[in-house]
Order: C-alpha cells, then structure tokens, then sequence
C-alpha cells in the first residue's frame, strides 16, 4: 500500500490537496476560537473547490490505474496477480481521495457555520 503511495502521481495531487484544504481549515477554526471572525472566511470558496478535486482525482487516477491495467491485458504479458495488483493499485486513488475529503467536508461545514453564528452575533449586537 505505501508503495502505491510514492509512486502514483495522482496520490500526490490529493495529498498535496488534503494539506492545503486542512490548512485552511485549521487556520479559520483558530481565528474563530481567538473571536477573529472578521479575518474568516477569505479562502472558503477556494477550499470548497480544493475538497471537491480530491474525490475527482482520486477517480482519475482510478481510470488511469484501469486503462494501465487493460492496456496490459491487451498485450496479453499480464498475469492474474499483475491484473489485482494494478486494479487494487487504481482503487487505492479513489479510496485516498474519499477518505481525505469526507473529513474536510464535515470541518468545513462545521467552520462555516461558527462563522456564520458569529456574524449573526454580530449583527444582532449591533441592532441592540
């Protein structure tokens, strides 16, 4: 499993994804807990879009995986091992790309609606 890792470029574009997104992520829920939530909220449609390339490249890199995979058995050099290999290897992408993503979705959702009270807040201070 961690070979298919290092060696799959599409692993590190959802890796590369997952970091940026939690990043994010982490930086607006700690500007929430200080009561910065002026400063909130810049970078949320860009992390909407950064976790949604994640399932989207872990699909790609299962129909990369599987055209490798049917490219071999039309060779015909592939044998059964080689053929599971390659299929769990494409699997593997969209298996990466979920589980980084689902997560990011829940915190997102959670941060976007502490944002969205605190403004509320806000608003309601200032009309009292």
């Amino acid at each position: 499993m961690i070979s298919m890792l290092f060696d799959n470029l599409v692993c590190w574009l959802i890796l590369a994804a997952a970091l940026g997104s939690y990043q994010l992520l982490l930086q607006e829920w700690l500007l929430l807990r200080q009561g910065n939530w002026q400063q909130c909220g810049q970078w949320q449609q860009f992390n909407t879009v950064l976790i949604a390339s994640m399932p989207l490249c872990g699909l790609l890199g299962t129909i990369v995986g599987l055209l490798s995979v049917f490219a071999g058995m039309a060779s015909g050099g592939s044998g059964a091992a080689d053929l599971s290999a390659g299929i769990g290897e494409a699997l593997f992408t969209t298996q990466l790309g979920l589980t980084c993503a689902i997560p990011a979705w829940l915190l997102q959702s959670s941060v976007s609606s502490k944002l969205n009270r605190a403004r509320i807040n806000h608003l309601c201070l200032q009309e009292a």
